[in-house]
């Protein structure tokens, strides 16, 4: 007999581990499949409660279920890989004592760490910001890429993205939170009769209101506040609106738009240097004939 080929005991040993490590596999495999399929009803939930908007419910849903899936995959992994080395016949008391030891040791030291997580818990639990929202923390302005439990990512206006530890986020400013009212001032020549401004203004409300591009946007207004302030050569008119958060800056350009339209129809001026008349927005006047 050759001593170099495996003997029945050796081979049916050899099947007998390789099935074993086939089935933890599959057991990590279904856990993590299990895991996500409870987030994800979780998640549809979070999208049926009717207590607030439908897409505050999306951002809710989005970012609790990013948490939960990356919180579980990868002690669910982990305890796989564990059951697989034990299989192999390996002794991992040893690993797990010298993993106990060494979590102590990173507990103590690892302070901030444990108040990132603190605070990231918190800022999930109470729905103070979720992924799609526009805040302010920690002196940066952006829109919320990613929430864990350990850091906060934003991406401002001009592109770059910034890492936040969120044990560093002290105050959160939520700009796209519930609904928003955004505020337009237009300033006007004072040459101009403020009755007859606020009355062009009004009309054009009523028609802006019905504008099927803006209407769908509106949960109240926009309405004319008056007038807010006087200074040389102008005076400034308040308009608020009450939108959806989302687009409160659409709402905010359509409307200035809106006005300028009205106001070059209508030849009424804005505001222009001091020491000099208001200059009309309608269409300009013919040039003097110099030929004669």
């Amino acid at each position: 007999m050759n001593p170099l080929l495996p003997t029945q005991e050796q081979a049916f040993s050899v099947a007998t581990l390789v099935v074993r490590l086939a089935l933890v596999a599959l057991a990590t495999i279904i856990a993590v499949r299990i895991a996500y399929f409870v987030i994800g009803r979780i998640e549809r939930a979070i999208r049926d409660d009717p207590r607030s908007t439908e897409a505050a419910r999306e951002k809710r849903s989005k970012t609790i279920g990013g948490v939960l899936r990356s919180f579980t995959r990868g002690p669910i992994i982990l305890i796989g890989l564990l059951m697989g080395v034990r299989e192999l016949g390996l002794d991992i008391t040893p690993a797990l004592a010298a993993a106990g030891g060494f979590g102590v040791a990173a507990g103590l030291g690892a302070q901030s760490l444990v108040r990132d997580w603190i605070a990231g818990f918190f800022f999930i639990h109470d729905n103070q910001f979720a992924v799609g929202d526009v805040i302010r923390v920690a002196g940066v302005s952006g829109t919320v890429e990613m929430l864990s439990l350990r850091h906060t990512e934003l991406r401002d206006s001009e592109g770059f993205i910034h890492f936040i530890p969120n044990g560093d986020i002290k105050v959160v400013t939520n700009l796209t939170k519930s609904w928003s009212t955004p505020l337009v001032r237009i300033p006007v020549s004072l040459v101009e009769d403020p009755d007859r401004v606020i009355a062009a203004i009004e009309s054009m409300l009523v028609l802006f209101r019905e504008d099927p591009r803006v209407k769908q946007h509106l949960l109240e207004g926009p309405r004319l506040l008056g007038i807010e302030d006087v200074n040389t050569g102008q005076f400034t008119l308040l308009l608020q609106a009450k939108t959806i958060p989302e687009q409160r800056l659409f709402v905010a350009r359509a409307l200035r738009l809106a006005i300028l339209e009205r106001l070059r129809a209508d030849g009424i001026s804005l505001h222009t240097a001091a020491g000099t008349e208001g200059v009309p927005l309608g269409p300009a006047a013919p040039a003097a004939d110099e030929t004669r």
